[in-house]
């Protein structure tokens, strides 16, 4: 991978002993393990909030008539549940990465 000459000067600052191309790995390993903990703390928030898992949550929303902020909470956990899911994969899939380099 060609990195722009200033990427690749602040990639060996920042991570001296690592190729440049590793240290990419280690910044999206890092924002990806972030973005889980962000969606971990909402799943669990809602969790609390409804004094249930969202399985649960989603089947109730289903069979009755909720208000406007209980719909947008049902659209923001699944965005949890969802993007909990998807940085798990991320992660498995950069820490690969990781041990090929």
């Amino acid at each position: 991978m060609a990195l722009p000459v200033t990427i690749e000067s602040s990639a060996r600052r920042l991570f001296p002993n690592l190729p440049p191309e590793q240290a990419i790995v280690e910044l999206l390993l890092e924002r990806a393990q972030k973005n889980l903990i962000k969606y971990q703390t909402m799943a669990r928030e809602f969790k609390k909030k409804y004094a249930q898992d969202f399985a649960s949550f989603r089947k109730e929303m289903l069979v009755s008539k909720t208000n406007s902020t209980t719909e947008q909470d049902y659209f923001d956990w699944e965005l949890a549940v969802t993007g909990i899911a998807d940085m798990q994969e991320e992660i498995k899939r950069l820490k690969a990465i990781r041990k090929k380099t």
